[in-house]
């Protein structure tokens, strides 16, 4: 199936653990067992010049055949077994007959390498084809010429994620082809009319690489999108190899003038998920970020340009009503809760895998990923849930990590309503990109005493229109409170706030608060963040010593990597 051409003994596994052998011929261990079934926007996965703002059933397994650094599907690639109790059988007919009760237009494979579970792909996409539906997929385009062709046969769409231009590229990630065995497939792809985008990951130590590959895809079309993923550390990767979002977009800009629709991911705030037209610049189709890997199309478009008449190279019917998927599911917010889970666990010392797969699977069980949702919007919430997953994997590990987070809570309570309030405005990464109203850190800074303006913007996640100037104007905040990713320093946000020729008193009077990198609202140390928070905003009332905070949280999580 692909280029490691394992050799399976009778009841091993090859590399993947997805194949065996059984009587002496080699199988799918999971046939029909699928992690993700659910409806998503195509531009989650993500696609972005085909069928744009489509309803997808996305679809995956488990495993991969590569160990890419900082995978954002590490949990269900990487550790597969720990998943098995959660898949879900359905047979290619359940799968149509859950396209259609969606009303999707098609099915979508991601999350993880469809070559690991090549038969059943195959047999879903017969199965959608005969129906009138399409198929595609996301793919590393790590396989062998007999598994592309199957592949081919049944795929209308597909996005091929690079790994980089050099053989030790490919080599540090455990594949088993090198760059131009990939660039190869991406040729014999678009030989075969099938809708192809790329993707490559951008990090502070190939930027310039980026621009090499905008022009390798040139030389076979320049209608080839090109999916730049700033580099996001999970899973414990280098944090030194995430780019700022300046540095991102400046290279966005390098790429363009060689390969006219070049976009960014995992960038808040960036305008770089819009298509301009190649020949006037005239915005086309706007989108937005949303979440890891993915954007969100606002329904407005024009697909020809009204300045010069140019169009665009998108394929397929445009839909305008963006389809909104509950937090935790759609694209790749459902590996991202796996191993926010897993991290947790490994940090209290759990990690005897038949407790670990319990609690994994559990979580996937019984739409619990759509409260988890609500639970992380708050602190209560939060140690409601470190709560259950106490209650699952019956462990007392978590008691020291609860008892210290209730503490410290209580503690900021007794001041929560202290009088003269300063007015807060709490931001992704860009002045004009308002946190949604039920985030984590507006819960944060209302419960250390500010008054949070963005519970009463009318701005959340299903608005399709921007926050603009004017609205950002009027509300005149005391205080930014800047959070997300991009290695955004104080500066570079001020230097936004000029760009955007934007005043308030916050903006005058320079009372802008960093949230540090480091206190992820998705882990305990958002208590941090509620420290440092109280402490800027009240200091004749609170005086936390942080170093000795993270100190004593990091005692309450001893396997903390």
């Amino acid at each position: 199936m692909c280029g490691h051409r394992c050799s399976i003994q009778e009841g091993g596994y090859g590399r993947c653990r997805m194949y065996t052998c059984k009587n002496g011929e080699i199988s799918e261990r999971f046939p029909d067992l699928y992690l993700a079934l659910w409806p998503g926007a195509i531009e989650t996965i993500p696609f972005l010049h085909y069928t744009p703002g489509g309803r997808y059933l996305l679809l995956s397994t488990i495993g991969c055949n590569l160990s890419c650094e900082g995978c954002v599907s590490y949990v269900l690639a990487k550790n597969q077994d720990l998943l098995t109790d959660a898949l879900i059988h359905a047979e290619p007919t359940d799968v149509l007959r859950m396209a259609r009760d969606n009303a999707c237009i098609g099915a979508v494979f991601c999350l993880n390498e469809p070559t690991v579970s090549l038969e059943t792909v195959a047999r879903v996409a017969r199965e959608l084809h005969a129906a009138g539906l399409s198929m595609g997929c996301a793919s590393n385009g790590c396989m062998s010429e007999k598994a592309l062709d199957v592949l081919l046969d049944h795929m209308d769409f597909i996005t091929i994620g690079l790994k980089g231009l050099s053989d030790q590229a490919y080599q540090i990630n455990g594949a088993p082809c090198n760059a131009e065995q990939v660039f190869q497939t991406l040729k014999t792809i678009h030989s075969r009319n099938i809708h192809l985008e790329v993707a490559a990951v951008c990090k502070t130590s190939d930027m310039e690489e980026i621009v090499t590959i905008a022009q390798r895809i040139l030389e076979i079309s320049a209608d080839i999108p090109l999916l730049v993923m700033r580099f996001i550390p999970f899973h414990g990767a280098d944090t030194a190899l995430e780019p700022s979002a300046i540095a991102a977009e400046d290279l966005i800009s390098a790429c363009r003038k060689y390969l006219p629709f070049v976009y960014l991911f995992n960038t808040p705030s960036t305008r770089y998920l819009n298509t301009y037209c190649p020949n006037c610049n005239e915005l086309l189709v706007e989108r937005s970020f949303n979440g890891p890997m993915g954007a969100r199309f606002s329904g407005r478009y024009a697909q020809v340009c009204p300045s010069c008449t140019s169009s665009i190279p998108i394929r397929g019917e445009w839909f305008s009503q963006f389809y909104q998927e509950p937090r935790f599911r759609g694209g790749y917010r459902t590996p991202v809760a796996l191993d926010m889970v897993y991290s947790i666990l490994k940090a209290v010392s759990i990690s005897d895998e038949a407790t670990m797969g319990m609690v994994l699977t559990k979580l996937l069980s019984n739409d619990y990923l759509e409260q988890l949702q609500t639970r992380l919007q708050t602190p209560k919430g939060y140690i409601e849930f470190l709560q259950v997953l106490q209650q699952w994997s019956g462990s007392l590990s978590f008691e020291p990590v609860i008892r210290f987070l209730s503490g410290r809570v209580q503690i900021i309570e007794r001041y929560s309503n202290v009088p003269n309030k300063p007015r807060v405005l709490s931001v992704l990464s860009h002045p004009l990109l308002p946190s949604y109203p039920d985030k984590m850190e507006n819960t944060l800074i209302a419960l250390a005493g500010g008054d949070v303006l963005n519970y009463d913007l009318g701005y959340d996640e299903k608005s399709s229109e921007r926050f603009t100037w004017d609205a950002f104007q009027k509300l005149k905040p005391d205080i930014l409170v800047v959070s997300g990713p991009g290695h955004l320093t104080h500066q570079d946000f001020v230097d936004l706030c000029m760009r955007e020729d934007l005043t308030a008193p916050a903006i005058e009077e320079n009372n802008i608060f960093m949230v540090p990198g480091t206190h992820l609202s998705a882990g305990p140390s958002w208590i941090l963040t509620l420290e440092s928070i109280a402490n800027y905003l009240h200091p004749d009332i609170f005086d936390f010593n942080l170093e000795y905070e993270k100190a004593v949280l990091l005692k309450t999580l001893p396997g903390l990597e």
